[in-house]
């Protein structure tokens, strides 16, 4: 059995054990501050990257936000511009609704009028038309109801109201009638949808 005795002065072993806790305590705290510097790094290289993506992602949302920006004031570009084309289909709708069928009218009232029979005055309005005029005979007058009758543009014919005059030494006979003309617009719109069916089914 070995005994290991230390001959050295008693105060020269407690300043050596006090050197050793010493340096322990010293270590300790280097290493706390080396784990406070890592950390706090850490948290201000996190901190950092955070920055930069919310910087980013703002940068993404102003570009998004531009971007919907300019697609709106082209939908108020887009807005205006079919404002305008339905303004001329209200229009043409308009002038197919009042102005064509009254021209349509004019036009058949011109073919349809026999030789014997001549207009003092026609009015038209939308669906209707009013004729008076003169004819030598009743005949006449029942003729030109016939091929008025026979005209697309006119849906009906009243049957006419005559009355015998007498201008200049010579036996007339003056009538009125009235029409109703097919609406346009409603005849029209059958023949829209039918191309477009068809350009659909090509």
């Amino acid at each position: 059995m070995k005994i290991a005795l230390d001959l050295r002065p008693r105060s020269l072993v407690e300043s050596q054990r006090k050197k050793r806790s010493f340096s322990f305590a010293r270590f300790f705290l280097v290493l706390f501050f080396l784990a406070f510097l890592f950390v706090g790094g850490t948290t201000l290289f996190l901190s950092f990257m955070n920055y930069r993506s919310l910087d980013a992602r703002i940068a993404g949302l102003e570009e998004e936000l531009a971007l919907k920006r300019a697609q709106s004031a082209r939908l108020a570009n887009e807005l205006k511009r079919l404002a305008g084309i339905e303004a001329t289909h209200v229009s043409a709708l308009k002038m197919l609704q009042e102005e064509v069928p009254a021209l349509e009218f004019l036009q058949a009232m011109e073919g349809a009028l026999p030789l014997g029979v001549w207009m003092r005055s026609v009015s038209v309005v939308p669906g209707r038309a009013t004729l008076q005029g003169t004819a030598f005979h009743e005949n006449d007058v029942v003729e030109f109801a016939k091929g008025l009758l026979d005209v697309d543009v006119v849906a009906t014919v009243d049957f006419p109201t005559t009355t015998r005059v007498q201008r200049e030494n010579q036996s007339l006979v003056d009538f009125s009638l009235s029409c109703r003309l097919r609406d346009f617009a409603a005849a029209v719109a059958p023949a829209v949808s039918e191309v477009r069916k068809e350009g659909e089914t090509q």
